[in-house]
C-alpha cells in the first residue's frame, strides 16, 4: 500500500471515529435524560397493560391531551390520600387530561392491586410494572411520586402537582409548535448523522 492510500484511510478512518464518539455521546445524553426525567424534559414513552387489559402508550397522547402519571403502591398512606382528587379529576377532566396511575410492584401484586381497585371504587386507569421496568426509567424511589406530561410530551410537574387541576389544564393541553420544531430538528440531526455516517462505511 503506498503512502496516498495510506494516508486517505487514516482519513477516513478518524472521520469514521469521530463519527461515532458524537453519535455515542447523543445517545448517552439521551440515556441521561431519559434516566433522571424532570420537569422541562421530553418525557421517556412507555407502553404499559392496563388492568383492563388494554394497553396504555404515553406517545398515543402527544398532540391529543395531557397525561397524569401517578406512581404508587396499595400500602402507601399518602397515595390513598390521593384518590379523592384522582377520581375527581377522572370525573370531570376525562377529555382533559388521562390520568394512568402505575403501581411499582414494589412489595405488591397484581391481586392485592385488583382488591385495591374494588374496594376504592376506583375508575381511573390502574396498571401493574411487573419487574419495575418504567419505575425505573423514572427514577422513582418513593410513592407516591407523580408526573404531569403536556400535550407535547414535555413534564410540566414531578411532584408538586397542583389541587385545582382544572385551572392548568387549558395550560397543558396547549400545543407548542416550538418543541414540535426541536424535536422534529433532533430527528433531522440525527437522521443526517446515520447518513454521513454510512457514506463512510
Amino acid at each position: 500500500m503506498n503512502n496516498k492510500c495510506l494516508m486517505m484511510n487514516i482519513k477516513q478512518n478518524t472521520k469514521f471515529n469521530t463519527l461515532l464518539i458524537l453519535i455515542t455521546v447523543l445517545l448517552m445524553s439521551f440515556q441521561v435524560s431519559a434516566y433522571e426525567p424532570n420537569e422541562g424534559q421530553l418525557a421517556p414513552d412507555f407502553e404499559i397493560t392496563q388492568s383492563d387489559g388494554s394497553v396504555f402508550s404515553l406517545s398515543d397522547y402527544k398532540g391529543k391531551q395531557s397525561v397524569y402519571v401517578v406512581f404508587w403502591n396499595t400500602w402507601c398512606h399518602f397515595c390513598m390520600k390521593k384518590i379523592p382528587k384522582l377520581l375527581a379529576a377522572e370525573k370531570n377532566l376525562a377529555d382533559d387530561i388521562k390520568i394512568i396511575a402505575v403501581n411499582t410492584s414494589r412489595d405488591d401484586s397484581l391481586e392485592e392491586m385488583r382488591a385495591f381497585k374494588k374496594r376504592f371504587n376506583i375508575t381511573y386507569s390502574l396498571a401493574f410494572d411487573q419487574g419495575k421496568h418504567i419505575t425505573q426509567l423514572y427514577n422513582v424511589h418513593g410513592v407516591p411520586t407523580e408526573f404531569i406530561v403536556d400535550i407535547n410530551g414535555v413534564i410540566k410537574h414531578r411532584d408538586g402537582v397542583p389541587d385545582k387541576l382544572e385551572d392548568y389544564v387549558g395550560l397543558w393541553n396547549k400545543i407548542d409548535n416550538k418543541t414540535s420544531q426541536v424535536i422534529t430538528d433532533g430527528i433531522n440531526s440525527i437522521a443526517a448523522l446515520f447518513k454521513k455516517w454510512t457514506q463512510l462505511i
